[in-house]
């Protein structure tokens, strides 16, 4: 799965390649890092999932995904739902950012099955892999279709959460100096300038509770539905057999009774034993149990990764006028961005 791919391909080598989308970051500068995320991890995703990079496009992908979630979520909104076949402004819209996300990722399986299986064979992304699988009984594998919506949900989650996941981190440090100070500490006493990788992860603790701590505070999937597969009695609730259940990690993630302080920015309080106390339920992020998110691990390696560099290089300080608000989207997005001032600083 993705974690194979991951390990195959190196997250080390993936950032030494596509970190350079954050060399013309300059001191001084005024910058939507919300955007700058997006960018990014568009490109890692890429790189990851099919050995390659969405290029000159990245702009013009980015926006398509972000009109096809503000559709998703209008609708999901609505009261009244309009037939997607009426050709209403909303629809084509639609249409077109769908049809646009769809040829790419198309396009990748197209150049997959042009190759020879000895050449597929030779390639450790994960669609190589996916067009390599074959059923148990070793008959019949993927159709193009099952690729195309394998990859696409990957493709669209891999770097959406992780984009919004790292815009609020870094919007939370910038309001935080002593915690931006901190991290900033341990990224010089682990990294001493150069690049992290995969192996520096285990002593980039406190970047990891940073992390954890913005997840927490600002979950990206916010909300989450779930359809009762039984009746099931959930208190005084009977929850019958396929009705659609909401849960919330916002909700549970600002809860007093798990979470001192719950809506304080404290990324000490994610010690192993804190973690271990929690019961299960309290904190999830990636959903949980035969639906977690499979790209959890990814997701939270990447993160590290990008934070630890940023903080080696840069002091963020939020732009004046900067309004902090989120947007409960399909994710939950920074509403007007995440625009920073960057400050130099020697790694």
């Amino acid at each position: 799965g993705i974690r194979d791919a991951q390990e195959s391909r190196g997250l080390g080598d993936v950032y030494k390649r596509q970190l350079r989308a954050l060399a013309d970051w300059r001191d001084g500068q005024e910058r939507d890092l919300h955007q700058d995320m997006m960018r990014l991890t568009m490109r890692i995703v890429s790189k990851a999932l099919f050995d390659t990079e969405v290029g000159e496009a990245v702009d013009e992908v980015g926006a398509a995904i972000s009109a096809a979630i503000e559709i998703a979520n209008a609708k999901f909104t609505c009261l009244f739902q309009i037939p997607r076949w009426l050709p209403t402004r909303e629809n084509r819209r639609e249409r077109a950012a769908l049809a646009k996300i769809d040829a790419l990722m198309r396009c990748f399986i197209q150049e997959r099955r042009a190759l020879a299986r000895e050449q597929l064979e030779q390639r450790r992304d994960l669609l190589s892999m996916l067009l390599l699988a074959v059923d148990e009984d070793g008959a019949g594998g993927m159709t193009n279709q099952q690729a195309r919506n394998e990859v696409c949900t990957l493709f669209l989650a891999g770097h959406e959460t992780t984009a919004v996941t790292l815009s609020w981190a870094c919007c939370l440090l910038a309001q935080h100096p002593h915690a931006q100070a901190r991290l900033r500490e341990e990224a010089r006493a682990v990294l001493g300038g150069r690049p992290p990788t995969t192996r520096d992860l285990p002593r980039l603790t406190y970047t990891g509770q940073v992390i954890r701590e913005a997840l927490r505070l600002y979950p990206p999937a916010w909300i989450t539905p779930r359809e009762a597969q039984q009746d099931a009695q959930i208190g005084d609730h009977l929850i019958p057999r396929g009705a659609v259940v909401f849960v919330s990690p916002w909700v549970s993630h600002h809860d007093g009774r798990y979470f001192p302080q719950p809506d304080a920015f404290m990324p000490e309080r994610w010690t192993e034993a804190f973690e271990k106390e929690l019961p299960r339920g309290a904190y999830f992020p990636f959903a949980s149990g035969p639906r977690v998110c499979i790209g959890n691990t990814f997701a939270l390696m990447e993160a590290q990764l990008i934070l630890a560099i940023i903080a080696q290089h840069f002091e963020l300080e939020l732009a004046p006028g900067q309004r902090i608000e989120p947007e409960p989207l399909v994710t939950l997005r920074p509403r007007h961005g995440v625009r920073m001032r960057l400050r130099a600083k020697a790694a």
